[in-house]
Protein backbone atom coordinates (compact mmCIF):
# COMPACT_ATOMS: atom_id res chain seq x y z
CA UNK A 1 0.00 0.00 0.00
CA UNK A 2 1.58 3.69 -1.17
CA UNK A 3 2.13 5.52 2.25
CA UNK A 4 -0.99 8.25 2.12
CA UNK A 5 0.73 11.79 1.17
CA UNK A 6 0.71 14.30 3.90
CA UNK A 7 0.36 17.74 2.51
CA UNK A 8 1.90 21.14 4.22
CA UNK A 9 0.65 24.04 2.39
CA UNK A 10 2.20 26.75 4.67
CA UNK A 11 5.49 25.16 4.32
CA UNK A 12 4.87 24.82 0.59
CA UNK A 13 4.06 28.37 0.24
CA UNK A 14 7.09 29.73 2.24
CA UNK A 15 9.38 27.41 0.35
CA UNK A 16 8.25 29.09 -2.97
CA UNK A 17 8.71 32.21 -1.71
CA UNK A 18 12.00 31.94 -0.46
CA UNK A 19 13.55 30.21 -3.44
CA UNK A 20 12.49 33.79 -5.52
CA UNK A 21 15.77 34.82 -3.74
CA UNK A 22 13.81 37.80 -3.67
CA UNK A 23 15.21 41.07 -2.21
CA UNK A 24 13.05 42.81 0.88
CA UNK A 25 11.67 46.28 0.73
CA UNK A 26 9.32 45.72 3.79
CA UNK A 27 8.76 44.78 6.93
CA UNK A 28 10.20 42.87 9.35
CA UNK A 29 13.41 44.81 9.79
CA UNK A 30 15.78 42.15 9.67
CA UNK A 31 15.05 42.18 6.18
CA UNK A 32 14.83 38.25 5.49
CA UNK A 33 17.39 37.61 8.53
CA UNK A 34 19.93 39.66 6.78
CA UNK A 35 20.35 42.94 9.06
CA UNK A 36 21.62 41.56 12.23
CA UNK A 37 23.74 42.32 15.01
CA UNK A 38 27.11 40.69 15.03
CA UNK A 39 25.98 39.13 18.79
CA UNK A 40 23.44 37.06 16.84
CA UNK A 41 23.98 33.44 15.99
CA UNK A 42 24.28 32.24 12.30
CA UNK A 43 21.27 29.71 13.27
CA UNK A 44 18.62 32.71 14.13
CA UNK A 45 19.37 34.36 10.39
CA UNK A 46 18.61 30.89 9.43
CA UNK A 47 15.09 31.33 11.24
CA UNK A 48 14.21 34.65 10.61
CA UNK A 49 14.60 34.05 6.51
CA UNK A 50 11.04 32.12 7.63
CA UNK A 51 9.52 35.32 9.26
CA UNK A 52 7.84 37.18 6.68
CA UNK A 53 4.58 39.37 6.09
CA UNK A 54 1.78 39.66 4.05
CA UNK A 55 3.08 39.39 0.07
CA UNK A 56 1.70 38.44 -2.94
CA UNK A 57 0.99 35.00 -2.91
CA UNK A 58 1.51 34.17 1.26
CA UNK A 59 -2.02 34.90 2.05
CA UNK A 60 -3.35 36.40 5.04
CA UNK A 61 -4.61 35.15 8.43
CA UNK A 62 -7.06 37.39 9.00
CA UNK A 63 -8.67 36.88 4.68
CA UNK A 64 -7.37 33.61 3.79
CA UNK A 65 -7.55 32.64 0.16
CA UNK A 66 -4.48 30.53 -0.77
CA UNK A 67 -2.29 28.63 1.42
CA UNK A 68 -3.14 29.29 5.05
CA UNK A 69 -7.53 29.01 4.11
CA UNK A 70 -6.02 25.09 2.43
CA UNK A 71 -4.33 24.80 5.94
CA UNK A 72 -7.02 25.35 7.87
CA UNK A 73 -9.10 23.05 5.97
CA UNK A 74 -7.09 20.60 5.98
CA UNK A 75 -7.14 20.91 10.06
CA UNK A 76 -10.49 21.02 10.23
CA UNK A 77 -11.27 18.05 8.12
CA UNK A 78 -8.67 16.40 10.46
CA UNK A 79 -10.40 17.38 13.67
CA UNK A 80 -13.59 16.47 11.94
CA UNK A 81 -14.87 19.95 12.78
CA UNK A 82 -17.35 22.31 11.11
CA UNK A 83 -14.28 25.21 10.86
CA UNK A 84 -11.00 25.05 12.50
CA UNK A 85 -8.51 28.27 12.61
CA UNK A 86 -4.39 29.13 13.87
CA UNK A 87 -3.98 31.09 16.59
CA UNK A 88 -0.93 33.18 16.98
CA UNK A 89 -1.84 34.32 19.89
CA UNK A 90 -1.59 31.16 22.05
CA UNK A 91 -5.21 29.45 23.54
CA UNK A 92 -5.57 32.95 25.56
CA UNK A 93 -6.85 34.31 22.37
CA UNK A 94 -9.06 31.11 21.81
CA UNK A 95 -10.22 31.42 25.22
CA UNK A 96 -11.21 35.16 25.14
CA UNK A 97 -13.07 34.88 21.58
CA UNK A 98 -14.92 31.98 21.99
CA UNK A 99 -16.58 33.31 25.03
CA UNK A 100 -16.88 37.01 23.85
CA UNK A 101 -18.46 35.28 20.92
CA UNK A 102 -21.01 33.19 22.72
CA UNK A 103 -22.30 35.64 26.03
CA UNK A 104 -23.60 38.82 26.41
CA UNK A 105 -23.16 41.07 29.38
CA UNK A 106 -25.49 39.59 32.30
CA UNK A 107 -25.44 35.79 30.59
CA UNK A 108 -25.40 33.36 33.49
CA UNK A 109 -22.45 31.30 32.91
CA UNK A 110 -21.51 27.95 35.05
CA UNK A 111 -17.58 27.91 34.97
CA UNK A 112 -14.98 25.23 36.45
CA UNK A 113 -13.28 27.10 39.23
CA UNK A 114 -10.23 25.96 38.18
CA UNK A 115 -9.71 27.08 34.58
CA UNK A 116 -6.94 29.31 33.17
CA UNK A 117 -6.86 33.29 33.60
CA UNK A 118 -7.52 33.65 30.32
CA UNK A 119 -11.07 32.38 30.86
CA UNK A 120 -11.65 34.75 33.87
CA UNK A 121 -10.20 37.19 32.15
CA UNK A 122 -12.45 36.50 28.95
CA UNK A 123 -15.79 36.56 31.38
CA UNK A 124 -14.22 40.05 32.31
CA UNK A 125 -14.62 41.85 29.22
CA UNK A 126 -18.37 39.51 28.54
CA UNK A 127 -19.45 41.39 31.30
CA UNK A 128 -20.88 37.74 32.02
CA UNK A 129 -22.33 36.91 35.29
CA UNK A 130 -20.28 33.76 36.16
CA UNK A 131 -21.32 30.95 38.78
CA UNK A 132 -17.58 29.10 39.58
CA UNK A 133 -18.26 25.45 39.86
CA UNK A 134 -15.98 23.38 42.68
CA UNK A 135 -13.79 20.36 40.85
CA UNK A 136 -13.23 17.40 42.67
CA UNK A 137 -9.59 17.74 44.57
CA UNK A 138 -7.21 15.03 45.15
CA UNK A 139 -3.96 15.02 46.71
CA UNK A 140 -4.29 19.03 46.31
CA UNK A 141 -4.33 18.92 42.45
CA UNK A 142 -8.44 19.81 41.44
CA UNK A 143 -9.59 17.07 39.00
CA UNK A 144 -12.92 18.26 37.05
CA UNK A 145 -16.13 19.59 37.94
CA UNK A 146 -18.03 15.92 37.98
CA UNK A 147 -21.14 15.65 35.86
CA UNK A 148 -23.51 16.13 39.21
CA UNK A 149 -22.60 19.25 40.11
CA UNK A 150 -23.53 20.28 36.83
CA UNK A 151 -26.84 18.70 37.13
CA UNK A 152 -27.32 20.29 39.99
CA UNK A 153 -26.63 23.52 39.19
CA UNK A 154 -28.54 23.21 35.86
CA UNK A 155 -31.79 22.76 37.68
CA UNK A 156 -30.89 25.21 40.41
CA UNK A 157 -30.47 27.59 37.37
CA UNK A 158 -32.59 27.33 34.34
CA UNK A 159 -31.25 30.39 32.74
CA UNK A 160 -27.96 29.18 32.03
CA UNK A 161 -26.55 30.22 28.50
CA UNK A 162 -23.19 28.40 28.42
CA UNK A 163 -20.83 25.84 30.83
CA UNK A 164 -16.91 26.58 30.44
CA UNK A 165 -15.11 23.92 31.31
CA UNK A 166 -11.23 22.45 30.65
CA UNK A 167 -10.33 19.41 30.08
CA UNK A 168 -8.09 17.90 30.51
CA UNK A 169 -6.60 19.61 33.20
CA UNK A 170 -2.96 20.62 33.40
CA UNK A 171 -1.58 17.14 35.07
CA UNK A 172 -3.57 15.61 32.04
CA UNK A 173 -6.41 14.34 34.09
CA UNK A 174 -10.14 14.80 34.07
CA UNK A 175 -13.77 14.13 33.87
CA UNK A 176 -15.94 12.12 31.49
CA UNK A 177 -17.84 15.07 29.19
CA UNK A 178 -19.77 13.18 27.43
CA UNK A 179 -22.29 12.88 29.77
CA UNK A 180 -21.91 16.69 30.46
CA UNK A 181 -22.43 17.64 27.21
CA UNK A 182 -25.51 15.49 26.48
CA UNK A 183 -27.49 17.10 29.22
CA UNK A 184 -26.34 20.82 28.29
CA UNK A 185 -27.41 20.34 24.85
CA UNK A 186 -30.78 18.83 25.73
CA UNK A 187 -31.06 22.00 27.40
CA UNK A 188 -29.95 24.29 24.50
CA UNK A 189 -26.71 25.09 26.65
CA UNK A 190 -23.55 25.94 24.95
CA UNK A 191 -20.37 23.65 25.95
CA UNK A 192 -17.16 25.39 25.66
CA UNK A 193 -14.08 23.71 26.40
CA UNK A 194 -10.33 24.73 26.81
CA UNK A 195 -8.56 21.89 25.95
CA UNK A 196 -5.19 23.46 25.93
CA UNK A 197 -3.61 19.94 26.46
CA UNK A 198 -5.10 17.73 24.24
CA UNK A 199 -4.41 18.30 21.18
CA UNK A 200 -2.88 15.37 20.01
CA UNK A 201 -6.18 13.62 21.29
CA UNK A 202 -7.30 13.42 18.06
CA UNK A 203 -4.82 10.39 17.48
CA UNK A 204 -7.20 7.96 19.27
CA UNK A 205 -6.37 5.53 21.98
CA UNK A 206 -4.51 5.10 24.14
CA UNK A 207 -5.43 8.61 24.82
CA UNK A 208 -8.26 10.10 26.20
CA UNK A 209 -11.17 10.79 23.48
CA UNK A 210 -11.28 14.69 22.44
CA UNK A 211 -13.60 17.08 23.66
CA UNK A 212 -14.29 17.70 19.96
CA UNK A 213 -15.28 14.20 19.40
CA UNK A 214 -17.47 14.39 22.44
CA UNK A 215 -19.51 17.22 20.48
CA UNK A 216 -18.17 20.06 22.50
CA UNK A 217 -19.55 23.52 20.30
CA UNK A 218 -15.92 25.13 21.08
CA UNK A 219 -12.77 23.55 21.73
CA UNK A 220 -9.13 25.64 21.79
CA UNK A 221 -6.20 23.37 21.51
CA UNK A 222 -2.37 23.94 22.32
CA UNK A 223 -0.64 23.00 19.33
CA UNK A 224 2.47 23.84 21.16
CA UNK A 225 1.85 22.33 24.63
CA UNK A 226 2.20 18.10 23.37
CA UNK A 227 2.46 18.41 19.24
CA UNK A 228 6.33 20.12 17.32
CA UNK A 229 4.20 24.03 17.07
CA UNK A 230 6.10 26.87 18.13
CA UNK A 231 5.20 28.38 21.73
CA UNK A 232 1.82 30.35 21.03
CA UNK A 233 1.04 28.41 18.25
CA UNK A 234 -3.05 26.89 19.14
CA UNK A 235 -6.20 25.76 17.01
CA UNK A 236 -9.75 26.70 17.72
CA UNK A 237 -12.62 24.72 16.71
CA UNK A 238 -16.22 25.39 15.43
CA UNK A 239 -17.86 22.25 16.28
CA UNK A 240 -21.61 22.61 16.00
CA UNK A 241 -24.64 24.60 14.47
CA UNK A 242 -25.35 26.78 17.83
CA UNK A 243 -21.90 28.71 17.84
CA UNK A 244 -22.15 32.17 15.67
CA UNK A 245 -19.16 31.28 13.18
CA UNK A 246 -19.08 35.71 12.35
CA UNK A 247 -18.99 36.40 15.50
CA UNK A 248 -16.26 33.87 16.22
CA UNK A 249 -14.24 35.37 13.69
CA UNK A 250 -14.82 38.76 14.32
CA UNK A 251 -12.77 38.55 17.52
CA UNK A 252 -10.42 36.72 16.40
CA UNK A 253 -9.83 39.52 13.82
CA UNK A 254 -10.06 41.87 16.65
CA UNK A 255 -7.72 40.27 19.21
CA UNK A 256 -5.47 38.47 17.29
CA UNK A 257 -2.23 40.42 15.97
CA UNK A 258 -2.51 42.45 12.64
CA UNK A 259 1.06 40.87 11.64
CA UNK A 260 0.37 37.51 12.24
CA UNK A 261 3.86 35.26 12.97
CA UNK A 262 4.24 32.82 9.68
CA UNK A 263 6.93 30.89 10.97
CA UNK A 264 4.09 30.30 14.08
CA UNK A 265 1.59 29.51 11.14
CA UNK A 266 4.42 27.37 9.36
CA UNK A 267 4.62 25.09 12.89
CA UNK A 268 1.15 24.81 13.38
CA UNK A 269 0.81 23.34 9.76
CA UNK A 270 3.86 21.00 10.43
CA UNK A 271 2.21 19.46 13.66
CA UNK A 272 -1.05 19.46 12.15
CA UNK A 273 0.57 17.03 9.40
CA UNK A 274 2.72 14.82 12.20
CA UNK A 275 -0.46 14.22 14.17
CA UNK A 276 -2.15 13.27 11.00
CA UNK A 277 0.70 10.55 10.00
CA UNK A 278 0.54 9.50 13.81
CA UNK A 279 0.64 5.81 13.03
CA UNK A 280 -0.12 2.74 15.49
CA UNK A 281 3.11 1.87 15.21
CA UNK A 282 4.14 5.21 16.39
CA UNK A 283 1.72 5.12 19.38
CA UNK A 284 3.21 0.99 20.26
CA UNK A 285 6.63 2.66 20.45
CA UNK A 286 5.58 5.56 22.57
CA UNK A 287 3.78 3.42 25.26
CA UNK A 288 6.90 1.20 25.51
CA UNK A 289 9.08 4.31 26.08
CA UNK A 290 6.66 4.93 28.93
CA UNK A 291 6.35 2.36 30.02
CA UNK A 292 9.71 1.77 30.68
CA UNK A 293 10.33 4.83 32.45
CA UNK A 294 7.15 4.06 34.50
CA UNK A 295 8.82 0.50 35.27
CA UNK A 296 12.20 2.35 36.67
CA UNK A 297 9.91 4.94 38.82
CA UNK A 298 7.93 2.07 40.23
CA UNK A 299 11.30 0.61 41.85
CA UNK A 300 12.56 4.22 42.80
CA UNK A 301 13.82 4.53 46.35
CA UNK A 302 12.58 8.33 46.14
CA UNK A 303 10.08 8.93 44.08
CA UNK A 304 6.62 7.81 43.46
CA UNK A 305 4.02 8.44 40.56
CA UNK A 306 0.79 9.68 41.39
CA UNK A 307 -1.91 8.19 39.89
CA UNK A 308 -5.41 9.52 40.51
CA UNK A 309 -8.54 7.87 41.96
CA UNK A 310 -10.85 10.10 40.92
CA UNK A 311 -10.12 10.70 37.29
CA UNK A 312 -11.87 9.33 34.53
CA UNK A 313 -9.21 10.15 32.14
CA UNK A 314 -5.22 9.85 32.03
CA UNK A 315 -2.92 11.47 29.27
CA UNK A 316 -0.07 9.34 28.83
CA UNK A 317 1.95 11.87 27.90
CA UNK A 318 1.82 13.69 31.51
CA UNK A 319 3.58 11.94 34.51
CA UNK A 320 2.75 13.16 37.76
CA UNK A 321 5.56 12.33 40.53
CA UNK A 322 6.18 12.97 44.64
CA UNK A 323 8.63 11.98 46.92
CA UNK A 324 7.74 9.03 49.03
CA UNK A 325 9.16 10.95 52.48
CA UNK A 326 7.03 14.07 51.72
CA UNK A 327 9.69 16.15 50.21
CA UNK A 328 8.43 19.30 48.59
CA UNK A 329 7.54 19.45 45.08
CA UNK A 330 9.85 22.90 44.96
CA UNK A 331 12.42 20.86 46.73
CA UNK A 332 12.52 17.63 44.83
CA UNK A 333 12.02 19.66 41.06
CA UNK A 334 15.29 22.28 42.22
CA UNK A 335 17.12 18.77 42.80
CA UNK A 336 15.73 17.72 39.31
CA UNK A 337 16.97 20.97 37.74
CA UNK A 338 20.59 20.79 39.23
CA UNK A 339 21.00 17.25 37.19
CA UNK A 340 19.95 18.98 34.36
CA UNK A 341 16.19 17.69 34.17
CA UNK A 342 13.58 20.54 33.60
CA UNK A 343 9.81 20.01 34.57
CA UNK A 344 6.87 21.25 33.20
CA UNK A 345 5.19 22.54 36.84
CA UNK A 346 5.67 22.33 40.56
CA UNK A 347 2.84 22.25 43.11
CA UNK A 348 3.86 22.06 46.60
CA UNK A 349 3.32 18.08 46.49
CA UNK A 350 4.19 17.46 42.87
CA UNK A 351 6.69 17.83 39.95
CA UNK A 352 4.92 17.36 36.37
CA UNK A 353 6.67 16.18 33.61
CA UNK A 354 5.51 16.77 30.05
CA UNK A 355 6.68 13.58 28.12
CA UNK A 356 7.41 13.74 24.02
CA UNK A 357 4.79 12.42 21.31
CA UNK A 358 7.45 10.25 19.69
CA UNK A 359 7.47 8.71 16.32
CA UNK A 360 9.41 5.17 16.23
CA UNK A 361 12.00 6.38 13.89
CA UNK A 362 13.00 9.16 16.62
CA UNK A 363 16.01 8.46 18.79
CA UNK A 364 14.72 9.81 21.60
CA UNK A 365 15.39 7.38 24.80
CA UNK A 366 14.15 7.34 28.61
CA UNK A 367 17.59 6.33 29.41
CA UNK A 368 19.23 9.99 29.55
CA UNK A 369 16.64 10.65 32.01
CA UNK A 370 17.23 7.70 34.16
CA UNK A 371 20.62 8.17 34.29
CA UNK A 372 20.38 11.58 35.16
CA UNK A 373 18.02 10.87 38.13
CA UNK A 374 20.80 8.21 38.87
CA UNK A 375 23.07 11.28 39.79
CA UNK A 376 20.48 12.89 42.48
CA UNK A 377 22.29 13.24 45.76
CA UNK A 378 18.55 13.27 47.39
CA UNK A 379 20.64 13.83 50.94
CA UNK A 380 20.52 17.42 50.72
CA UNK A 381 20.09 18.73 53.86
CA UNK A 382 17.23 20.75 55.64
CA UNK A 383 14.12 19.78 53.09
CA UNK A 384 10.53 21.41 53.39
CA UNK A 385 8.17 18.27 54.41
CA UNK A 386 5.07 18.56 53.42
CA UNK A 387 2.12 16.40 54.75
CA UNK A 388 -1.05 15.75 52.89
CA UNK A 389 -2.57 15.80 56.02
CA UNK A 390 -1.53 19.55 57.06
CA UNK A 391 -2.47 20.63 53.31
CA UNK A 392 -5.19 23.29 53.90
CA UNK A 393 -6.76 21.92 50.60
CA UNK A 394 -6.63 18.17 51.00
CA UNK A 395 -9.83 16.49 50.70
CA UNK A 396 -11.70 18.81 52.09
CA UNK A 397 -15.35 19.62 51.43
CA UNK A 398 -16.57 22.91 49.88
CA UNK A 399 -19.25 24.22 48.85
CA UNK A 400 -20.55 23.17 45.02
CA UNK A 401 -20.51 26.99 43.52
CA UNK A 402 -19.31 29.77 44.33
CA UNK A 403 -19.78 33.56 42.89
CA UNK A 404 -18.04 36.87 42.89
CA UNK A 405 -19.61 39.19 45.87
CA UNK A 406 -19.63 42.12 43.92
CA UNK A 407 -20.10 42.64 39.77
CA UNK A 408 -16.79 43.07 36.94
CA UNK A 409 -18.77 47.01 36.77
CA UNK A 410 -18.70 47.65 39.94
CA UNK A 411 -15.11 46.45 40.68
CA UNK A 412 -13.70 49.37 38.48
CA UNK A 413 -15.22 51.88 40.80
CA UNK A 414 -14.99 50.52 44.39
CA UNK A 415 -12.06 52.20 46.34
CA UNK A 416 -9.73 50.03 47.68
CA UNK A 417 -7.27 49.49 50.43
CA UNK A 418 -4.05 47.65 51.50
CA UNK A 419 -4.19 45.28 54.24
CA UNK A 420 -2.58 42.14 55.77
CA UNK A 421 -2.81 38.99 54.34
CA UNK A 422 -3.37 37.36 57.41
CA UNK A 423 -6.24 39.78 58.31
CA UNK A 424 -7.87 39.11 54.85
CA UNK A 425 -10.56 36.26 55.64
CA UNK A 426 -13.89 37.72 54.54
CA UNK A 427 -12.96 40.66 52.94
CA UNK A 428 -13.34 40.81 48.91
CA UNK A 429 -10.18 40.84 46.94
CA UNK A 430 -9.20 43.44 44.66
CA UNK A 431 -6.27 42.07 43.35
CA UNK A 432 -6.46 38.52 41.43
CA UNK A 433 -3.54 36.12 42.58
CA UNK A 434 -2.30 33.54 39.75
CA UNK A 435 0.25 30.67 41.05
CA UNK A 436 2.56 30.49 37.07
CA UNK A 437 2.33 27.73 36.13
CA UNK A 438 -0.56 26.56 36.12
CA UNK A 439 -2.34 29.91 35.64
CA UNK A 440 -5.28 29.21 37.94
CA UNK A 441 -6.47 32.08 39.80
CA UNK A 442 -5.69 31.01 43.54
CA UNK A 443 -7.76 34.09 44.91
CA UNK A 444 -9.82 36.34 42.42
CA UNK A 445 -10.76 39.57 42.09
CA UNK A 446 -13.92 40.56 43.35
CA UNK A 447 -14.14 37.15 44.99
CA UNK A 448 -14.63 36.77 49.08
CA UNK A 449 -11.12 35.84 50.26
CA UNK A 450 -11.21 32.50 52.78
CA UNK A 451 -8.94 31.23 55.50
CA UNK A 452 -8.02 28.35 52.95
CA UNK A 453 -7.09 30.84 50.24
CA UNK A 454 -4.79 32.71 53.14
CA UNK A 455 -3.10 29.38 54.60
CA UNK A 456 -2.30 28.32 50.51
CA UNK A 457 -1.03 31.76 49.44
CA UNK A 458 1.07 31.85 52.71
CA UNK A 459 2.68 28.04 51.91
CA UNK A 460 3.23 29.35 48.11
CA UNK A 461 5.40 32.28 49.13
CA UNK A 462 6.59 30.61 51.85
CA UNK A 463 8.28 28.01 49.41
CA UNK A 464 9.12 30.05 46.72
CA UNK A 465 6.67 29.56 44.17
CA UNK A 466 6.18 32.23 41.38
CA UNK A 467 2.85 34.04 41.78
CA UNK A 468 1.09 36.71 39.20
CA UNK A 469 -0.24 39.59 40.59
CA UNK A 470 -0.14 40.55 44.26
CA UNK A 471 2.22 43.76 44.38
CA UNK A 472 2.48 43.97 47.99
CA UNK A 473 2.41 40.04 48.29
CA UNK A 474 6.17 39.63 49.03
CA UNK A 475 5.26 42.06 52.05
CA UNK A 476 2.62 39.66 53.52
CA UNK A 477 -0.29 42.22 51.67
CA UNK A 478 -3.23 41.67 49.48
CA UNK A 479 -5.63 45.05 48.23
CA UNK A 480 -9.13 44.58 49.26
CA UNK A 481 -12.10 46.73 48.31
CA UNK A 482 -13.21 48.77 50.37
Amino acid sequence: MAEKIIKVPILDMLEKHRNKKSISMHVPGHKNGVVLPIEAPRSFSSVLSWDVTELAGLDDLHEPEEGIKEAEALLAKFYQTKKSYFLVNGTTVGNLAMILASIEPGDKVLVQRNCHKSVMNGLKLAKANPIFLTPVIESDISIGVPYETIYNSLNDHLDVKAIILTYPNYYGLGVDLASIIKRAHKKGILVLVDEAHGAHFAAGAPFPPSAVNLGADIVVHSAHKTLPAMTMGSYLHINSELVNQERVEGYLRMLQSSSPSYPIMMSLDLARAYLESYSEKDKEYLIEQIESFKQYLRRHEELCIFESENSDIQDPLKLVLYHKNGMSGFELQKLMEQAGIYSELTDELHVLLVLPLLKKSQPYSVDDIIQRLERINWITGEQTRISLASNPLKNKQQHMESVLAISYEEMDIMPRKRISLAHACGEISAETIVPYPPGIPLIQKGEIITYDMVQKCTSLLTQGAKIQGGVYLKQQQIEVFV
